[in-house]
């Protein structure tokens, strides 16, 4: 499916919400927005990068854009993946709602099963334990609130329905942020780079029409489609030390 930008767009402001059960769609769009600004910025860089030739920028400004786009898309599509198979997902089509179960429903299901030493249920004990912190966060406010929390919470030392349906939340809501978090680190330990180096590929192959000397540079991505042509000019891998070096002489710019 192709990239649609202002479906994307749509999509972030939609996932962008303060409510605690949406906290990893939320941490999930200032990642994304972060990663548009830093796609933004590079581009620009190339754009008024004074070493760089007219007829270069033609190519590496557009490639600048696109590169940024299939970055922040696929980290975007497989980061939501990884939440909704870790918290969950509900949804709504024709009026009924579609529930998709994520690994924190197994992990509560689990715990409603299986029983601590007092000879309560894990799923139980966890709920206790989250109400009289929520109760005692509500008495650092004032006393009055910590009354209020405790009707809400709890009716005749018995945890209510509401405050297990804001215990579910909330332990969902856990999931959603690790999800989040896994997403950021997977995208931009693994994701990130390969687009990087696939791009910087197809950008030197570009460069070296218009430049042969540049094939004579010990230029070498971390990840490279083909490893024919290395054997073929015998080059060697730059060490990171060495491709930062390369890059800042202004003999590519990507």
């Amino acid at each position: 499916m192709a990239f649609n930008p202002p479906k994307f767009v749509q999509s972030l402001l939609e996932s962008c919400s303060p409510n605690p059960a949406k906290a990893g769609k939320t941490l999930l769009v200032i990642n994304a927005l972060g990663m548009v600004f830093a796609a933004l910025s590079n581009t620009y860089a190339a754009a008024v990068d004074k070493n760089t030739s007219a007829k270069d920028k033609k190519f590496l400004v557009p490639a600048g854009f696109v590169t940024g786009a299939a970055n922040i898309g696929l980290y975007y599509a497989m980061t939501t993946k990884i939440i909704d198979a870790l918290q969950g997902k509900t949804t709504v089509k024709d009026g009924k709602e579609m529930v998709k179960v994520g690994l924190a429903d197994k992990v509560l299901e689990y715990m409603g099963k299986n029983y601590d030493k007092d000879g309560k249920t894990l799923l139980q004990a966890a709920q206790e334990k989250f109400v009289d912190k929520e109760i005692l966060k509500a008495g650092k406010v004032s006393e009055e609130l910590k009354q209020d929390a405790k009707i809400l919470l709890k009716k005749d030392n018995v945890i209510t329905d509401e405050a297990k349906e804001l215990f579910k939340k909330s332990f969902k809501s856990g999931f959603g942020v690790a999800g989040a978090f896994i997403g950021a680190v997977v995208g931009c330990a693994i994701l990130t780079p390969i687009i990087r180096d696939v791009s910087a590929y197809f950008v030197q192959k570009r460069l070296e029409k218009n430049n042969p000397e540049m094939k004579d540079k010990p230029y070498k991505p971390y990840f490279e489609p083909t490893r024919i042509e290395s054997v073929r000019y015998n080059r060697r891998p730059l060490t990171l030390k060495g491709y930062m070096a390369f890059t800042n002489k202004g003999n590519m710019k990507v």
